[in-house]
């Protein structure tokens, strides 16, 4: 059974940097990481709206990494009024064990983040515009990830829960 790691929350609160340690965490499995980001703004070119190409496209690979993947690791914004019902099909699957993280921090803090990376191309008014608080799917042990949580502590808890 595929061990399904879902990584979501606003834009700037630390997820993709999550992702891709974990990702180098569990790199004696075949680990299959997905950036929202990468599909939607790269691959694709499209805006993040309802109905959008990106998400019938993370749907296939999903499905590509629940037959060939030992863990795949799914982390964006993945708003719930666009993805949600997406999400909920993949986390319904019978050969996936789901463990699901939402970010829920402040946007003061995500705007702080933000700020210590090197490269953007966003500033505040763009993150206010897409800030959505509490932004939880409620789905059986989703868990919050708050400011207060450590880079480490992070990890460490997301490799203790799926190992």
């Amino acid at each position: 059974m595929v061990k399904l790691i879902i990584i979501r929350g606003n834009s700037g609160s630390g997820k993709t940097t999550i992702a891709r340690k974990l990702q180098h965490e569990l790199d004696d499995e075949a680990v299959l990481l997905i950036e929202q980001d990468i599909v939607r703004r790269q691959m694709l070119h499209v805006h993040d709206r309802p109905g959008n190409l990106a998400i019938t496209l993370i749907a296939e690979i999903l499905a590509f990494g629940i037959e060939h993947c030992d863990f795949i690791i799914l982390e964006g914004i993945l708003n719930k009024n666009k993805y949600g019902e997406m999400l909920e099909s993949i986390i319904k699957h019978e050969h996936v064990e789901t463990h699901t993280y939402y970010f829920d921090l402040p946007f003061e803090e995500t705007v702080r983040r933000h700020h210590s990376k090197k490269d953007t191309d966003f500033g505040e008014a763009a993150m206010a515009k897409w800030f959505v608080e509490r932004d939880m799917l409620q789905v059986k042990g989703e868990m919050c990830i708050t400011q207060e949580m450590t880079e480490a502590q992070i990890l460490r808890q997301i490799l203790s829960d799926v190992k």
